[in-house]
């Protein structure tokens, strides 16, 4: 054993000796070309032009100048370099040659078609209308993101598909059919889905807690689902409990200021969030004709008869935790936090408009929706879970909704202003989704707090033996939006529940939704991704409670998606 012992030491030794001796010859030749490129470089700055008239220094030694440079600043520096970047798909972009400055290219399309199998409506559902199948254009984005002098970021984003991320009337394509002039409505159309600049120098410089700036129209990262890219989705829509949640201040083509922090572990985020992109910033500031002094039609003539509502206004904050981060195994906890303080929907409308789609997008029809409530204000309250082993992942949330109501509006439908103080509404939804994929697996994405979608091991490629990575996925929302409260009797003759044209006060509510989907999602590589979702949809809305569906509906629907991104 020791002779045993003793060979090995003597042969990891020589071994050493070996690596030594190399790194000491590549250390020689790499000093040896260091002094011929110095000596090249002392032997062009002494040679001199040839002698003219005038014996000043020549110019030709110092780089070109733009005629629009300030005295002072030195040139840019060249040449310019190509880039290829990574970022939930490879963009292609240039970089001056330090790589502080870069411009890149940013695209995004989804193509969705599917058809609802299954309808069968309640007794006073929407007239008992059909739902249409087709095709919709879910995104097409196509924008500029880069960096400037290595501490700025920026993002130029235009969206021209026609359907909404969010829940909200006042998002900026939720109107995607409307001709309404910007000028008379707060649904005009606007595509503008990112735009705004990031101060990131206390990350780049290496300070102990980093923080980030982050201001104009943005995805804002709250709640882990909206943290997760689009393109990263597991089922072709977002849960409906998620997308109620964002009605309070969050989701896409939102204006935002924000300062948020992480490293490999944490994420924290706290937002100011404002009106979407295309929303009218003077909705609020109409003539309350729900007044004594205003009668119906006619203009203001004081300012004690304005409204004074201005745009809406919400806090957000959202934190998360990986409690357990290894190669094959993660767990994930997080929270959430939103506070609506100034609720506004359009003119004379300081309200709260809770509603979503069966969990798709091809017909727009909403079965659950609470119609315009007249508030004061809202809250939601959100936990967040997510776990990997391996090839499978499983992530949930809950979400506690509240909203702060106004009774006894005195106007007619429409004008939803004035009143006191009335009761506060409380609603709970959550979802819960698994995977188990094959030939790659998600991966945690410390910058956002949430999970890339599957980034395959081996890519389908010509030439190669890679085929991509397969998905088989399930999820489960509830979501559950009745409440007695949620009639004219409550809320005043201003307030009309949706959806009904006889007994609307003796609705109860925006419905309960139960659904139950599968999927199966394909990645042939990092920037194509096709996806096949079935749901099966119970929204049940009773005129009473205990009684049977009034205005809800079953749906089954099956959708496939085509995704490409660069």
């Amino acid at each position: 054993m020791c002779i045993t012992n003793a060979g090995a030491r003597a042969d990891d030794a020589a071994t050493l000796q070996r690596l030594e001796a190399k790194i000491q010859q590549l250390e020689e030749r790499h000093e040896n070309e260091i002094k011929t490129l110095q000596a090249e470089v002392k032997r062009l700055r002494k040679q001199k032009p040839v002698a003219t008239a005038a014996a000043a220094p020549s110019p030709a030694t110092e780089p070109p100048r733009s005629a629009l440079l300030p005295p002072g600043l030195p040139p840019p520096a060249v040449p310019a370099k190509v880039l290829m970047t990574y970022d939930r798909g490879y963009h292609f972009g240039f970089s001056d040659a330090t790589g502080d400055n870069t411009v890149e290219l940013f695209g995004r399309l989804q193509v969705d078609t599917g058809g609802y199998t299954g309808y069968t409506p309640g007794p006073e559902t929407l007239d008992r209308k059909g739902l249409s199948d087709g095709v919709d254009l879910r995104r097409a984005r196509i924008g500029v993101i880069g960096t400037f002098m290595s501490d700025w970021h920026y993002a130029f984003v235009y969206d021209f598909g026609n359907s909404s991320d969010s829940s909200s009337i006042n998002n900026a394509l939720a109107s995607a059919n409307s001709s309404t002039s910007p000028t008379t409505s707060n649904t005009f159309l606007s595509g503008v889905e990112n735009a705004f600049i990031t101060y990131n120098g206390f990350y780049s410089h290496g300070q102990q807690f980093p923080v980030a700036f982050d201001f104009g129209i943005m995805d804002v990262p709250w709640t882990m689902e909206e943290a997760t890219s689009s393109n990263d989705l597991m089922f072709m829509e977002r849960s409906s409990a998620q997308v109620i949640a964002t009605t309070f201040g969050g989701g896409d083509f939102r204006s935002a200021i924000d300062v948020r922090s992480n490293n490999d572990r944490y994420w924290l985020g706290a937002y100011l969030t404002g009106p979407n992109s295309g929303d009218l910033h003077t909705a609020g500031a109409s003539c309350n004709t729900g007044t004594v002094a205003v009668t119906p039609g006619t203009p203001c003539v004081t300012s004690a008869q304005m409204t004074g509502n201005g745009p809406q206004l919400a806090f957000l904050a959202r934190g998360a935790y990986q409690l357990i981060q290894q190669k094959d195994a993660t767990f994930h906890v997080g929270f959430n936090y939103a506070n609506l303080f100034d609720p506004s929907i359009g003119p004379n409308l300081q309200a709260v408009s809770l509603s979503d789609r069966p969990e798709l997008r091809i017909d727009p029809t909403s079965f659950l929706t609470t119609g315009n409530i007249p508030a004061r204000g809202g809250q939601v309250f959100g936990a967040e879970v997510a776990a990997t082993y391996k090839n499978f992942f499983a992530q949930g949330e809950y979400y506690h909704y509240v909203v702060d109501t106004r009774a006894a509006v005195p106007t007619s439908p429409g004008n939803l202003q004035g009143g006191v103080a009335g009761p506060t509404l409380n609603f709970d939804g959550g979802y819960l989704q698994a995977s188990y994929s094959i030939g790659g697996v998600r991966h945690y994405d410390p910058t956002r707090g949430a999970y890339t979608g599957v980034i395959p091991e081996a890519p389908l490629a010509p030439g190669t033996s890679g085929w991509g990575a397969l998905e088989f996925a399930t999820r489960f929302t509830v979501i559950n939006l009745n409440s007695p409260y949620l009639t004219t009797a409550v809320l005043g003759p201003a307030y009309s529940a949706p959806g009904v044209f006889t007994g609307g006060t003796t609705t109860y509510g925006g419905g309960k939704e139960t659904s139950y989907g599968i999927g199966l999602n394909w990645y042939p590589n990092l920037n194509m991704k096709f996806m096949l979702d079935y749901e099966h949809v119970v929204v049940d809305n009773p005129q009473f409670f205990g009684g049977p569906n009034y205005r809800g509906a079953t749906v089954d629907w099956i959708a496939a998606r085509t995704q490409l991104v660069f």
